[in-house]
């Protein structure tokens, strides 16, 4: 009995898991796993502009965040920072959001 005890206490300590977090949004391609998120895109494809967008992810006080950017030399945009459900979050601005990477473009960017 002594022996099976602190093979069971690994066990008790091994398996207490945090589920995976939804700040993370638990997608692995954002693109085509949130719906909210493809159909802005879609809906980005359709526009007259869409050479000068792009879709950026990133992280927001430990969170995932998305956003629409562009490069856009005649455009006056601000851009909304979207929480994983595809809210935005208000208090949040682009310059606050880290670890950021393109992970969407459309194939005439004329975007670096």
């Amino acid at each position: 009995m002594i022996r099976i005890f602190p093979i069971l206490i690994l066990v008790i300590l091994f398996s207490c898991q945090e589920p995976e977090s939804p700040k993370n949004c638990a997608v692995a391609n954002p693109v085509e796993d949130l719906p909210w998120l493809k159909e802005s895109i879609k809906t980005n494809s359709d526009i007259n502009l869409v050479q000068y967008f792009y879709l950026v992810q990133g992280t927001y006080k430990g969170a995932t965040v998305f956003s629409f950017l562009n490069c856009c030399p005649f455009c006056r945009t601000v851009p909304q920072i979207l929480d994983c459900e595809g809210n935005v979050i208000n208090s949040a601005s682009i310059t606050d959001v880290t670890n950021q990477k393109i992970i969407w473009r459309p194939a005439e960017s004329v975007c670096n």
